[in-house]
This record gives structure tokens, C-alpha cells and sequence, in this order.
């Protein structure tokens, strides 16, 4: 152990007395200040304007005056995607999926107001977030700290004076990779505490339900990531001839897994599996409500087919002699049938999506890059699981407003006084103000059991590359 510590200090003297984890530091300190404080600037304006509307437009909806349901569930409301506290450290897909949608009787509108429409094309190489500093930038930091952490000593001759004095290459090993562990620590720390002071202040009234646990499977997560980088960049200096050779192999290697691998699977899987455009979407839902799911039973044929069902039913031989207004339940029929069209193709839509998603979950078993990246993304509630259950609330939200409207128009109203009828402010605050929650961790989670799986296995895989260059340069110090 004494030996261990004494390699680790040596280590971390020699590294500052060179200044290059001085400059690279400072570098890293610098960018993750500026992303954090940029990130939360955004997060508090966002989430300020998402507020302030989402009050207006409930005000909108409780003094819409006096008018019929129906009218009233056309008339609709917004409802807004707050925004998480942890978006601030990795802003996701938020930039993509858009922050409000209008919800009206008939009609599931797209989601409005995409950041990234407003950016220009060098969004696709992503925003300077906290949390592409710590995938990208920090492993680039390990690399140039450690790729001569072993060919220095063999170029310089001191590798067989630290084995002539007795010390073991694994205890040598485990020294550096503690030496670095504990230079990324102090440099990381101040950003670290920063997160966690900003997650426990808005932890009241977050959308998020168990922030202390995110940021805790975030440290774990992030911190097994970089410790593999710095166990691997050991490795490749321990197997390199010459400190040249180390740099070069450690930085294709980064190359590889931060650049390359990422961008060539986002292409395969829009190869393998392409979505329709929102034109074709629509154009698919039209189609179907015209003629039914079948394709053969059109409105006329479901609205007679209806009619005759609640003819015979009550025993009547017209819609007027029925207990309720007969238009509130076609309508509600309608909307329905409406409803059932939409789940069927958006489930089709959501399976490519899928297929997309189980792609890249599989492709992360061979990049530790994009196992982490989804699972910061999921932590942080910006993901795509989160976006799809966001969305599912907001669908429920939608048709529950619609159904009140019907069922009153159905209970209160007279067939045929369409206009004869007026609801008031009473029916529109029975409806509840919209609120979300996202799901919690370990929900989220589940989605993720390959990334979870595939950063353990290269973190193993490490250590079993570590001992086995460890046992084979026993030889040298006999």
C-alpha cells in the first residue's frame, strides 16, 4: 500500500512539475464552468417562460366565456414540456422534440417550437453541454495525461530502477491509474459540487421525483467511464514500444468511439429503418379515418351502424325519443375511432423508432461513448423515453378534456340546438390544470440494460487486460 501511494504522489509530482495537467485542466475547469453557467441561464429562462404561459393559457381556458362543449373542446389549450433541472448539464433530444403542443377535439398536433430550428446546421455536431465535455473532452485530457505514463519511465531508464527496488508492475500500475484518478477528481470536484448544489435547490419543485438519486447514478455512471479511459490509456502505455506510438494508437482509438462510431450508426439506423415524413404521417391517419381500419367502412357506415346499435338498445325509433342528446355520443364515437386511428399508426411510427433505439443500445456494447451518452441522457430526462411518456400524458390529458365536453353536451343539450346550448366557467374548471412528473430512475433505467451491461463489461475487460500485460512484464525486473 505504501508503495502504491508513493508511485501515486511521484506520479501527480511529476505531472505538475511538466504543467501540462495544469493547462489541460484549467481547460476543462473553464469549459464545464461556462456550460454549466450557460445551461442553467437557459434552463431558468425556459423554465420561466414555460411557467408564465402555461398560467396565461389556463387563465384563457376558465374565461372563455359562455359557449357550447363542443366549441369549447375545438377552442382547447396548450400545455407545455417543462423543463428538468438536470437538462442543464445534458440538454438531450430537448433541442429536437419541441416544448408545447395544442390539444383541441379531432386532432393530435405536432409538438411547436424545436430549438433546433433556430440553430444552424452545426447543431448536428452537437451543443456545448456540460455533459459533452465529460464524454468528449475529459477522456482527450486522460489521454494526454497518461499516454507516456509508462513509455516515459522505459524511454528514460527508471522502469528498471523502480523494479530493481522490489516494486511490482501491478503495484506500478495501480499507482498511475490512482495517481490520475485523483488529478481528474481535483479538477472535476468544483464542477461536481456546482450540479449538486443547483439539483438540491430546485429539488422542491422539480418535475424530476428522485433527483438525488439521478445525480448519484450520474457520478457512478460518468466515473466508471473515466476510470476505464484511464485504465485503458495505462494499458496502451504499458504495451507501446514508444510514447508515439501510445498517443497515436489512443487517439485513433478516440477518434473511433467519439466520432466515427456515433455518426455511423445514427446513419445506418436511418438507413435500415427510414421514417415517413410528417406529410406521409398525416396523409396515413387521413386515409384511415376516411375508410376505416379495415378499409372498407367509411364515417356514414359507422355513424348509421351507431345510430341503429343505441336505436335498438333503448327500444326508440329515433334519435330525438333517446334519454340524451344523440350528437354528444357520436361525437364522442367519433373521437373515439379518432383516437383508436392514431394509436394504431403512431405504434407503427414508435417501432421504427424502437428499432432505431435497439440499434444504437446494441451498437453501445462495442462503444462505451454511446452506452454512457444514453444513460446521461435518461438520467437527465431528456431522452427519448421520457419524451414518448411525456407525450402519452399528454394524449390522456387531451382526450379526458374532450370527453367532459361530449359527455356534457350528451347529458345537457337537445338533438338538433346545436347552438341552443351554452356550458360555463363551472364545466371548464373541471378540468384539471395539466402537471407532469417524469418517470422515475430506475423506470428509465430499464430501458437501458444494455449500456448498463455494456460499460461493465468494458470496464472488466480492462482489468483483465491490465492483469494479464501485468503478469507477462514479470520477466523483465528477474
Amino acid at each position: 500500500m505504501n508503495q502504491l501511494i508513493f508511485i501515486a504522489k511521484k506520479e501527480i509530482k511529476v505531472a505538475i512539475r511538466e504543467r501540462l495537467v495544469i493547462s489541460l485542466g484549467a481547460i476543462i475547469i473553464l469549459l464545464l464552468g461556462v456550460a454549466l453557467y450557460a445551461g442553467y441561464i437557459s434552463y431558468r429562462q425556459q423554465q420561466q417562460i414555460i411557467t408564465q404561459t402555461q398560467i396565461e393559457k389556463r387563465q384563457e381556458w376558465l374565461n372563455q366565456g359562455d359557449k357550447h362543449p363542443h366549441i369549447a373542446a375545438h377552442y382547447g389549450t396548450f400545455v407545455f414540456k417543462p423543463k428538468t433541472i438536470l437538462s442543464l448539464f445534458d440538454f438531450g433530444l430537448d433541442a429536437y422534440t419541441g416544448t408545447s403542443v395544442y390539444l383541441e377535439a379531432h386532432h393530435q398536433h405536432e409538438f411547436m417550437f424545436r430549438p433546433a430550428q433556430d440553430h444552424s446546421s452545426m447543431i448536428r455536431f452537437g451543443e456545448l453541454s456540460a455533459a459533452l465535455v465529460l464524454q468528449v473532452l475529459v477522456p482527450l485530457l486522460i489521454i494526454f495525461l497518461a499516454f507516456a505514463s509508462f513509455t516515459r519511465e522505459r524511454e528514460s531508464g527508471t522502469l528498471k530502477l523502480l523494479m530493481s527496488q522490489g516494486t511490482s508492475f501491478n503495484t506500478l500500475t495501480w499507482g498511475k491509474i490512482l495517481a490520475y484518478a485523483v488529478m481528474l477528481v481535483v479538477i472535476l470536484l468544483p464542477f461536481l459540487l456546482g450540479l449538486v448544489l443547483l439539483s438540491v435547490s430546485h429539488m422542491s419543485y422539480d418535475v424530476i421525483p428522485d433527483i438525488i438519486v439521478r445525480v448519484a447514478m450520474l457520478v457512478l455512471i460518468y466515473g466508471l467511464y473515466l476510470c476505464f479511459f484511464i485504465a485503458f490509456s495505462v494499458w496502451v502505455s504499458l504495451r507501446s514500444g514508444s510514447g508515439r506510438n501510445a498517443l497515436l494508437t489512443l487517439l485513433t482509438c478516440w477518434i473511433f468511439f467519439a466520432i466515427l462510431l456515433p455518426k455511423t450508426v445514427a446513419n445506418l439506423s436511418e438507413s435500415f429503418y427510414s421514417l415517413p415524413s410528417m406529410r406521409e404521417f398525416k396523409a396515413q391517419i387521413d386515409e384511415t379515418k376516411r375508410n376505416g381500419l379495415d378499409g372498407k367502412t367509411p364515417r356514414s357506415v359507422r355513424m348509421a351502424n351507431l345510430k341503429k346499435e343505441y336505436l335498438e338498445k333503448y327500444g326508440v325509433d329515433s334519435v330525438q325519443q333517446l334519454p340524451f342528446n344523440f350528437e354528444g355520443v357520436s361525437m364522442q364515437a367519433g373521437e373515439e375511432f379518432g383516437d383508436q386511428v392514431y394509436d394504431y399508426h403512431l405504434n407503427n411510427l414508435r417501432e421504427i423508432f424502437h428499432k432505431q433505439n435497439q440499434l444504437g443500445s446494441i451498437a453501445s456494447l462495442f462503444n462505451p461513448y454511446l452506452a454512457v451518452q444514453h444513460l446521461s441522457m435518461a438520467l437527465s430526462g431528456t431522452d427519448t423515453h421520457t419524451f414518448i411518456h411525456f407525450e402519452e400524458e399528454v394524449e390522456r390529458y387531451r382526450r379526458e378534456l374532450v370527453r367532459k365536453m361530449n359527455q356534457d353536451m350528451a347529458e345537457n343539450s337537445k338533438y338538433g340546438e346545436f347552438y341552443g346550448y351554452k356550458a360555463g366557467s363551472d364545466l371548464w374548471g373541471e378540468i384539471e390544470d395539466f402537471s407532469y412528473r417524469v418517470p422515475t430512475a430506475w423506470q428509465l433505467l430499464s430501458y437501458y440494460k444494455l449500456e448498463l451491461i455494456s460499460l461493465m463489461l468494458w470496464m472488466a475487460l480492462t482489468m483483465v487486460l491490465l492483469h494479464v500485460a501485468n503478469r507477462k512484464m514479470k520477466p523483465i525486473h528477474e
